[in-house]
């Protein structure tokens, strides 16, 4: 059974939303550029979005936070920080590229790591204070006929990205999952109903107290994650994911089924199988 929150605003009845698109393959390089958000989109020009992964890069600024408690009670859940590594360095960064007001924004979670640093390690980064330190190579998925929109949310009262259908391509998917829902059934049902049985998911959110097959609950009702490595085989997901808690905890698993509530969100593109086989 999953755990729930109680959030501000009502819910609507359609618990996700889906945008048909095509994925090609990438390996870009990414500029440096004034903040993180412009280099990605700069590296990704000529399409519409994409889900890229960055590894080993440093970075002149790396500000990232983690959840945490909202003091003024307007959320279910908000974050901690920000943390300031300065000049560090991406381990592992996954994100979604997309456009939030007309301009590059991006939705990332990852470990980070800077020398003498003693705070979180994982967690979700800034993309207007943080900036390259150099040109990075980051590899992924360049979308077409879709891409991720940031738009105010009534029921949790962030502003979220949400999937917009621009026209074209059935070979992919992009899926938001709103809360209160177990992730993976619910993930499940949304490539259902895009007529998606096989392919690999990509992705990020967060769950309510979650539990991680053959590992107990988890006491954290904020705690964000990347998947790592993700299917749907059959129509049924497996989804392994890093996450970190209220705590600062990271913990590594594959999420149990019907255990694990999305939190605020989560935004996760499918790839069907006939295009990465």
């Amino acid at each position: 059974m999953i755990a729930t929150l109680a959030h501000p605003g009502p819910a609507p009845s359609r618990r996700w939303a889906v945008a048909p698109c095509q994925a090609e393959p990438v390996e870009v390089l990414l500029p440096v550029a004034e903040r993180l958000a412009d280099s990605v989109a700069l590296g990704l020009a000529g399409y519409d979005g994409g889900w890229l992964v960055i590894e080993d890069a440093p970075l002149a600024a790396l500000d990232f936070v983690t959840p945490g408690e909202d003091p003024t009670g307007a959320h279910a859940a908000w974050y901690a920080g920000p943390y300031r590594m300065g000049a560090g360095r991406i381990v592992h960064l996954g994100l979604h590229a997309g456009r939030k007001e007309g301009g590059a924004w991006l939705h990332g979670h990852g470990s980070f790591a800077a020398p003498g640093w003693e705070g979180p390690d994982f967690g979700h980064i800034l993309p207007f204070e943080s900036r390259l330190a150099q040109p990075v190579r980051a590899r992924g998925w360049g979308l077409k006929g879709a891409r991720l929109e940031v738009s105010a949310d009534a029921e949790t009262h962030f502003p979220l990205f949400q999937p917009v259908a621009l026209g074209g391509g059935r070979d992919a998917v992009l899926v938001t999952l709103r809360p209160n829902q177990d992730l993976t059934e619910a993930l499940e049902a949304a490539v259902a109903e895009a007529g998606i049985a096989e392919g690999r998911v990509f992705g990020l959110g967060s769950v309510v107290r979650p539990r991680l097959e053959g590992q107990p609950r988890i006491d954290s009702h904020a705690t964000e994650l990347l998947l790592t490595e993700a299917v749907i085989t059959r129509g049924r997901a497996r989804l392994d994911v890093d996450l970190v808690t209220l705590q600062g905890t990271r913990h590594r698993g594959v999420l149990a089924r019907g255990e694990n509530g999305v939190c605020i969100t989560a935004e996760l593109l499918v790839v069907a199988e006939r295009a990465v086989g």
